[in-house]
């Protein structure tokens, strides 16, 4: 199967869920709790915005074919 998303939105999406993994594994890494909470919520912002743009770029291809 080919990849139909734009290369951009493909890489930015496979960094941000790589970013989230990390940050959410690596509790062990702040100086406190809320300090990792805080990151883990932003990481996860982000991933969630890398998908909508990943979606959005699919439905985009899906809609010119």
């Amino acid at each position: 199967m080919t990849e139909t998303r734009p290369q951009s939105v493909t890489a930015e999406l496979e960094r941000a869920r790589n970013d989230y993994l990390a940050v959410s594994r690596g509790a062990h890494l702040y100086s406190s709790p809320m300090d990792h909470e805080e990151a883990e919520r932003r990481a996860w912002e982000r991933l969630e915005l890398a998908l909508a743009a990943a979606q959005e770029a699919e439905q985009q291809t899906a809609g010119s074919a």
